[in-house]
């Protein structure tokens, strides 16, 4: 399935508690489909070219921004077409021979030309550097809103990591837009990398050595259990270098991490040898909490989901962290096929994604052949199921004698 943005914001407690600072928020960008930020981006490329009626894309970037616009290219059949230089066969594990455009040994001045006449005969869209930055620029703005917009009090600090400089007046203009038609605090925003000079001029740039991002990685993997490679957690070290500098203030502390994502192990159970009836159960009316069903209701769904259906347990380190009831109603065309009866996440593990990534499945299963009913008051499921693309087309009413 192909579900871009509205990543997790997650709290993180732990590290609140190891750091001695309150509200630490984690924005989980590796929630995508090819589990990078830049999916963003590759998303809004494909929609500008389908929007001019484009059929194929002509685009040079690294193994993320490539993976992901090949990825985002094959399910919106379009054609990505790539430029090969001189020392780049790495390009060959990512774009099929067939795609790549050979350019060993042309010259550098005649190389925009040859591009140019290729975008013209293959009715493609030539991403140039200039609309490469203007969508970038609207990718980051994307995300940015995102953020803004989960909380109503203010945003104190947010750390982001420095590829580009536009990633950098993306946040900056998004904040600064939304401030003055709400008057929040305006964040200070923090640049991060390894350079000690920096490329770019961010006023607030944190420079992170070894030492640190080692740190950083290690606590992240610890503490939050995230999937993240140390190269990609230059945000929340320069979070710890600015709070071991004290030259951080009190408040909400956003952190950016372009490709982290919950350590989390989607398992389909099909018989009760994995996991006992008595605990399934037992899991869902824990969950569930006031939103659950009786005993006997909630041990029926579960027994016709084993026989004609699926269980999905999301587990993180054989703790059960979330739980997905799908019952097959054997009903072709009247009403969807699969019923999601139950959905339920442990209250120590909410906000994390794990909602998203059971629905994700649950959708892949039944090949989107699926509905579900959900409490009139359940505020918070009912955004996370729009969210996933489910729509509100009518209400269930029960007899009550």
């Amino acid at each position: 399935m192909n579900y871009i943005g509205k990543t997790p914001l997650i709290r993180a407690k732990n590290l609140e508690k190891i750091l001695g600072v309150k509200k630490i928020y984690l924005k989980l960008e590796g929630n995508n489909p090819t589990n990078t930020k830049f999916d963003r981006l590759a998303n809004i490329i494909v929609k500008a070219a389908q929007i001019k009626n484009k059929k194929a894309i002509i685009f040079d970037g690294d193994k993320r921004l490539l993976r992901a616009l090949n990825f985002q290219c094959e399910i919106n059949n379009l054609l990505l077409l790539v430029p090969k230089y001189k020392k780049e066969n790495w390009k060959e594990k990512i774009i099929n021979s067939d795609k790549l455009l050979d350019m060993a040994g042309v010259k550098k001045n005649d190389i925009p030309t040859i591009l140019k006449n290729l975008s013209l005969s293959n009715q493609a869209y030539l991403i140039t550097q200039d609309i490469f930055n203007q969508l970038l620029i609207l990718a980051d703005e994307q995300l940015s809103e995102e953020i803004y917009d989960r909380f109503n009090g203010d945003i104190d600090s947010l750390f982001y990591q420095s590829d580009y400089p536009e990633t950098n007046l993306a946040i900056q203009n998004t904040f600064f837009k939304k401030h003055l038609s709400s008057l929040k605090k305006l964040p200070t925003i923090y640049g991060s990398g390894d350079s000690v000079n920096a490329k770019y001029t961010e006023e607030n740039y944190t420079y992170v050595n070894n030492d640190i991002l080692e740190k950083a990685h290690a606590l992240l993997q610890k503490e939050e259990h995230l999937k993240v490679k140390q190269k990609d957690v230059y945000p929340f070290a320069a979070f710890l270098k600015r709070l071991e500098d004290n030259s951080l203030e009190e408040g909400r502390h956003i952190i950016i991490l372009n490709t982290a994502r919950s350590r989390v192990t989607i398992n389909q159970i099909n018989d009760f040898s994995e996991i006992s009836k008595a605990k399934l159960t037992e899991t869902v009316i824990k969950f569930l909490d006031k939103y659950q069903d009786s005993y006997q209701e909630t041990i029926d769904a579960i027994e016709m989901a084993i026989k004609d259906g699926f269980i999905l347990v999301a587990s993180r380190q054989d703790n059960i962290d979330g739980i997905c009831v799908v019952v097959d109603l054997k009903i072709d065309k009247f009403i969807p096929r699969y019923h999601l009866g139950y959905i339920g996440i442990n209250p120590d593990n909410k906000g994390r994604g794990l909602g998203s990534e059971l629905i994700k499945e649950a959708i892949d299963i039944t090949e989107g052949n699926i509905s579900l009913h959900v409490d009139l008051d359940n505020k918070n499921a009912k955004k996370l199921y729009k969210k996933m693309g489910f729509v509100h087309k009518y209400d269930r009413m029960i007899y009550k004698n």
